[in-house]
């Protein structure tokens, strides 16, 4: 019987790596839910992590077809044929995962699915807004990342009545923000050709990343005060440190590439080191807090 094999440049595609920097969104949403972990969560996790993110980012490399870096690689490969049919398939198989989670976390599952096509697809083509991309990466991946994660644990929708449940969503959604711009500092050149205004494109690198920096503070702030009024002091002092680093190493790539002393290679190294600084920083808080409940 022949073993089924997904091709080696369709996994590049995948860019599953840098999937996983989304995590810290899901466990956020987790954590503030109160409920634990369960087999529920990890079918969660996987169908989003393992099989939504990537299928979307395969459909969005069909359409964009990148010779220079992009997030999680700094060489991407030619578009093969029938990515758009893998990319769909696996967006239907965490799907068919999604379902068994539960009602609500199959309806976030379908809202970032239909998003993220908006966002790729020429007939919509939102990337090329620069504050219509910037609303559906702050919504598709920060709020709706968060209720995902809230979803899978409790089996219900966030109540964003909650002070908890608002705050949570507001700090995924301007993190998400905030770390954009990062993203899309070294694909100016070519975003610009292709028409993309980002947020790069529109403001300019340095300005994007500034106002990257002023949306981390804001959801630094949110979290800051979440953690004080619902958790522990000193929950709070280690977010308001955690997200103090992440502005403070954005505020220095912002002056590196304001001094031109970064080449295009030199820009994709700091963007990528940025996202995975306060990707692991964010799922060790997350890990201190499971392991002392």
């Amino acid at each position: 019987m022949r073993r089924f094999r997904i091709p080696l440049i369709y996994l590049k595609h995948m860019r599953v790596p840098f999937q996983l920097t989304l995590a810290p969104l899901f466990f956020w949403g987790l954590f503030l839910s109160g409920a634990g972990l369960g087999f529920e969560v990890a079918t969660a996790f996987v169908s989003l992590h393992l099989c939504l993110y990537p299928g979307v980012t395969a459909f969005n490399s069909v359409y964009d077809r990148d010779t220079g870096p992009v997030s999680g690689m700094m060489n991407p490969p030619e578009v093969p044929r029938g990515l758009l049919t893998f990319s769909l398939a696996l967006q239907t198989v965490g799907a068919i995962l999604a379902a068994t989670v539960g009602l609500s976390f199959l309806e976030i599952y379908f809202s970032i699915a239909v998003l993220a096509a908006a966002y790729s697809h020429p007939t919509t083509r939102w990337k090329a807004s620069p504050w219509g991309s910037a609303a559906t990466v702050a919504i598709g991946q920060g709020v709706l990342g968060f209720a995902a994660g809230w979803s899978a644990a409790s089996g219900g929708l966030p109540p964003m009545q909650q002070e908890q449940a608002l705050l949570g969503a507001i700090s995924a959604g301007l993190t998400t923000l905030g770390l954009y711009p990062s993203t899309q500092v070294f694909q100016v050149e070519e975003d610009a050709a292709r028409g993309n205004r980002t947020l790069a494109v529109a403001l300019g690198p340095v300005r994007a990343l500034r106002f990257g920096s002023l949306c981390l503070a804001a959801a630094g702030a949110s979290a800051i005060w979440l953690m004080s009024r619902e958790f522990e002091l000193a929950d709070a002092v280690v977010i308001a440190a955690a997200f103090g680093a992440v502005v403070t190493h954005n505020e220095l790539f912002a002056s590196r590439l304001a001094g031109a002393s970064l080449d295009l290679e030199g820009t994709y190294r700091w963007a990528m080191r940025t996202s995975t600084v306060s990707t692991a920083g964010f799922l060790l808080f997350i890990a201190l807090q499971f392991s002392s409940t």
